[in-house]
C-alpha cells in the first residue's frame, strides 16, 4: 500500500472528509488532496502528524510506510 492509498483508507474508514482529516493534522484541505493524489510528497513532520493521528484512532500503520 502506498502512502496515497493509506491516507484514503484512513479517511474512508473514519469517514472524513478531506476537510475534516486535514483539520485533526493541522495541514491544508489541499495538502490532503495532493497526498491521495500523489502529487506531493508529505513532509517527515506531516507524516508524523498523520501517522500520531493513526496511532490515536486505532489504525495501523503497514510496515512498509514506517
Amino acid at each position: 500500500m502506498t502512502f496515497s492509498e493509506f491516507v484514503i483508507f484512513v479517511r474512508k474508514n473514519l469517514d472524513l472528509s478531506q476537510e475534516q482529516l486535514a483539520s485533526a493534522i493541522n495541514v491544508s484541505y489541499s495538502t490532503i488532496n495532493r497526498w491521495e493524489n500523489c502529487h506531493v510528497t508529505p513532509s517527515n513532520l506531516a507524516v508524523k502528524s498523520f501517522f500520531d493521528f493513526c496511532e490515536n484512532n486505532f489504525i495501523d500503520i503497514p510496515d512498509g510506510l514506517l
